[in-house]
């Protein structure tokens, strides 16, 4: 019981870092396509594009996407723990 619980709890740390991961990939996505947009419109300099991760929250996909990365990291992660257990 013990050594299902310790696995449990790995593999929902794993799938919490998965999601870090992919939260941290999305939001550099999408700073680096709003920064070439503002550079297309011909700003130069630093751009303020501090709110619009906010917007991504509310987005179908990125939700499926998180949810995704989530599953993954808790599968890859008891996977990885139960090769060696038999």
């Amino acid at each position: 019981m013990v050594n299902s619980m310790a696995l449990f709890v790995r593999a929902l740390i794993g799938g919490l870092v998965a999601v870090v991961v992919a939260w941290m990939a999305i939001l550099w996505f999408n700073i680096w396509r709003l920064s070439a947009e503002r550079r297309k419109l011909g700003f130069n300099g630093l751009n303020a594009v501090a709110g619009s991760w906010t917007y991504l929250l509310h987005s179908p996909l990125v939700c499926v996407e998180i949810a995704v990365a989530f599953g993954l990291g808790f599968y890859l992660t008891v996977r990885l723990l139960n090769t060696g257990h038999g």
